[in-house]
This record gives C-alpha cells, sequence and structure tokens, in this order.
C-alpha cells in the first residue's frame, strides 16, 4: 500500500483490508484539490458503501484525510462547500449551481460529509502515464486564438464534456462578440458548434474549479 495509514489500518481491522486496499490505491490519484464523496468512491470502486464509510472515517482520525462539510445540488448532484455556499447567500441573497445554473436555497441543498487531503499527506509522485499528469501539457498546446470543439476543449483542459457544453450554451446566448462560430462543413455527430478558446478560456477554468469538488476518479 502507498499510505502507511492505510496499512496500518487494514492490520487493526481485517475485516476491513480488501476494502483499505481499494481505497488506498484510489487516495494515491487524488488531486491536490481533489474532494472525496464516500458514495461516489463506492461506487466507483464497487465497495460496500458502509466499509468505505468506516475506513474513510479511520483516515480522517488518522489526519491523512479531513472531514469538509459540504452541500449537494439536489438536481445534478454537483457538491460545494457548505462555507461558499453559505457566504454567497449572505453576499448575493442567492447561490445558483456551478455546474446546473439552478438556484438552491436551505430547503432545497443536500448536506452531505465529504474528505480532502489532511495534515499527514505526503505527496505521490506522478507517472508520466498518468492522465491527470497530461491533461496541462495538452492544453498548453491549445492556441488561444484558434477554434475548437467542446469535446476538443474538455479532453485538453479534462472537465466534463456535458458540463462544458451546457456552458458554452449559456455562453452562446450571451455572446456578442466573435467567441464562438457555427461548422459549416462537419462530418456527422461532430459538434456544431466551435469556440474560440481566448473567449471561453474564463469558463473552462471556472468549471475546473467546479469539477474539483467532485472526488477524482
Amino acid at each position: 500500500m502507498f499510505f502507511t495509514e492505510c496499512e496500518r489500518l487494514a492490520e487493526r481491522h481485517p475485516d476491513l483490508a480488501g476494502t483499505v486496499q481499494q481505497v488506498d490505491a484510489q487516495l494515491a490519484q487524488v488531486r491536490t484539490d481533489g474532494v472525496i464523496r464516500t458514495s461516489d468512491l463506492a461506487s466507483f470502486l464497487g465497495a460496500d458503501p458502509n466499509q468505505v464509510s468506516a475506513v474513510l472515517e479511520k483516515l480522517a482520525q488518522e489526519k491523512l484525510l479531513r472531514v469538509e462539510e459540504m452541500v449537494e445540488c439536489p438536481h445534478c448532484r454537483m457538491a460545494a462547500f457548505r462555507s461558499d455556499y453559505q457566504q454567497q447567500m449572505e453576499d448575493d441573497g442567492e447561490y445558483r449551481c456551478t455546474s446546473c445554473d439552478r438556484p438552491l436555497t436551505d430547503t432545497s441543498i443536500k448536506a452531505i460529509i465529504a474528505y480532502r487531503r489532511g495534515e499527514s499527506w505526503r505527496e505521490v509522485p506522478l507517472s508520466p502515464d498518468d492522465a491527470s499528469a497530461k491533461t496541462p501539457r495538452r492544453a498548453e498546446t491549445l492556441d488561444d486564438n484558434a477554434w475548437y470543439t467542446h469535446d476538443q476543449l474538455a479532453e485538453a483542459f479534462g472537465v466534463n464534456k456535458d458540463a462544458l457544453r451546457k456552458r458554452l450554451e449559456r455562453f452562446r446566448h450571451s455572446d456578442l462578440g466573435d467567441g464562438w462560430k457555427e461548422q459549416t462543413e462537419r462530418r456527422p455527430r461532430e459538434p456544431k458548434y466551435l469556440y474560440k478558446l481566448k473567449a471561453v478560456r474564463g469558463i473552462i477554468e471556472e468549471l475546473l474549479r467546479a469539477s474539483s469538488e467532485r472526488p477524482a476518479k
């Protein structure tokens, strides 16, 4: 195992050893700003949610992880830190989901517990073949003044294609400049619109920040 905390936990709790090993392997891939939700991690690993929950709780006690209070959108399940939600409600009087843009209220949100890197966490060297290591390099090869489909941008920056497509759709309705254009010649199933990277980079960066609130996979 990579984390000594996980190795000790498996030794102390043999009944959780299999789940600990799965969690350990996944934690080694968590980004610096990654957020881990128990239900999502259990689903991804195909593991017992109760065992995953027990493992994460014990790793939090060891300070490998730290507990984060979050709120979840009931429509798309995008999570946000409760402190961010409360601050924006105080400042603006409303909070809109960073993924589906629906307004959220105290009665509609779902309170959840998630985990992030704790005090005892040590850095994991990235393999050259690691997908997360390749993403920045792919993005750096793009030309700010060139035109790309939402699929190309999502792949280069490592963001969710559907989430980016929805945000760029809103961008088209509000943009009065030359930030997008329709493809007049395209193959079947190829995206209909092209976007100038310089015009939509801010949207992508915002989505990257929002995506960091999901568990790394």
